[in-house]
């Protein structure tokens, strides 16, 4: 893992600097000697190394006191939402197995530092986390946090599952740091082993998630592989980048003060921008919600009820009636038209 070669949002940095005066420390001082200053964490433009990160992070701890469980208390402020399209991305996969293979495919996107990777050669599938390279006094924290997030995303991709009780072996050989993962998210650890790694019961795998949405998934997948070579996507215009803002968030009514903030933007400047382009946010919206209502009705196979609640809508009427005046025809009508001429041919 070359931690020097490779880039990312400062997304994590900011979370950490935002914590850091809750444990006394100043974000300046977790900054320290790596060339940023607190307004790069908040600018879209700003890319940092992995090895920026990882010097925050020995800063942070450098200044803390020895806390086994410090990882696991600042993984609990990385909620599935702040990932954007590579957190949707995960959440919309049919499977936890298919959700675990996103992550991992476009980890360079994500929070990751310890390299993630599914080893499904031994008789149970095992969940590996590559510490490698990383300095010893930052390796538990790396760990804990991971481990944390992925508990955050398990709840949200099918909230039966729970990791109390999964085992996880760890190169790590502190008691405290064990204690720690048993006491606050339940898992059984073993010290002292070659591999960082969960034990998965291999049915979890395949096990079908209640978010699933394949439209969304595949639209998420191509955005995310353009990011991940460096291509910009065709289109540029301001309701496309609004578009994209707002799609992890659709099925929560998400606002124009949202968007702007996603985009980095004054509200006043974003509204000016898509009256420029002869639009408004609440056209991009409703266009969002509608273009993939289609796919959810028939990819997806969805009643209208359940992709109206999907889709962020307050009644299923609201649904039904925006999606009659944009094409001339119910819901309901649509989708059963879609599924005959599916069985046609």
């Amino acid at each position: 893992m070359d931690r020097h070669l490779q880039s990312r949002s400062p997304g994590s940095i900011r979370i950490l600097c935002e914590a850091a005066p809750n444990y006394g420390l100043t974000p300046d001082a977790c900054l320290k000697g790596t060339g940023l200053n607190p307004f790069d964490l908040y600018n879209a433009e700003t890319r940092v190394s992995l090895a920026q990160e990882v010097d925050v992070i020995a800063n942070f701890l450098r200044h803390t006191p020895a806390n086994p469980g410090l990882g696991i208390e600042i993984g609990r402020r990385y909620r599935p939402e702040i990932f954007g399209i590579w957190g949707y991305a995960i959440l919309s996969s049919p499977t936890m197995k298919a959700a675990l293979r996103v992550a991992i495919d476009f980890a360079n996107l994500s929070f990751l530092i310890a390299r993630m990777d599914l080893d499904e050669s031994q008789e149970r599938p095992m969940l590996t986390f590559d510490a490698t390279g990383l300095p010893p006094d930052v390796q538990p924290f790396v760990l804990a946090r991971h481990l944390t997030v992925l508990a955050n995303f398990s709840k949200q991709l099918q909230p039966s599952v729970q990791m109390r009780g999964f085992r996880f072996l760890t190169t790590q050989t502190d008691p405290g740091f064990a204690r720690a993962l048993q006491d606050e998210l339940g898992l059984n650890v073993a010290l002292n082993r070659d591999v960082n790694a969960i034990i998965m019961p291999a049915a979890m795998l395949e096990m079908p998630l209640p978010k699933s949405d394949p439209r969304a998934l595949e639209y998420c997948r191509q955005q995310l592989s353009q990011l991940l070579s460096g291509t910009e996507p065709e289109h540029h215009s301001w309701a496309e980048r609004v578009r994209d803002a707002i799609l992890p968030e659709i099925a929560d009514n998400p606002s124009m003060e949202y968007a702007a903030g996603k985009l980095s933007v004054a509200e006043r400047t974003l509204r000016r921008r898509l009256t420029a382009e002869n639009t408004s946010f609440r056209e991009v919206l409703s266009d969002a919600r509608l273009s993939i209502g289609k796919e959810l009705l028939t990819t997806a196979n969805m009643d209208v009820n359940t992709a109206a609640l999907r889709l962020g809508y307050s009644e299923p009427s609201s649904f039904v009636r925006a999606f009659s005046k944009r094409f001339g025809m119910s819901p309901g009508s649509w989708r059963r038209q879609k599924l005959d001429q599916q069985k046609q041919t």
